[in-house]
């Protein structure tokens, strides 16, 4: 059964609750909160690859290409 970190709403304290999809939308309606707990093991979590043109670890054929299309594109917002 999936596991949601919810905010009950009489005490404001957060609580991980087991239930199901339509359990977990019933409380929503009673004013339960659902709260993202990102997976530490995410495919961008730690990462120095994404943002700002693809950060230290991508190719400089990758950042030779951003900036061609940069070159190309003047009003673009792309970071190279």
């Amino acid at each position: 059964m999936p596991q949601y970190r919810m905010v009950n709403p009489e005490t404001g304290n957060t609580e991980d609750i087991s239930c199901t999809i339509a359990d977990m939308e019933a409380m929503k309606t009673q004013g339960w909160v659902t709260v993202f707990v990102p997976n530490p093991n995410s495919i961008i979590s730690g990462r120095s690859t994404s943002g700002h043109g693809g950060g230290n670890q991508t190719s400089h054929a990758w950042k030779d290409l951003l900036g061609q299309i940069k070159k190309n594109n003047p009003k673009s917002t792309i970071d190279v």
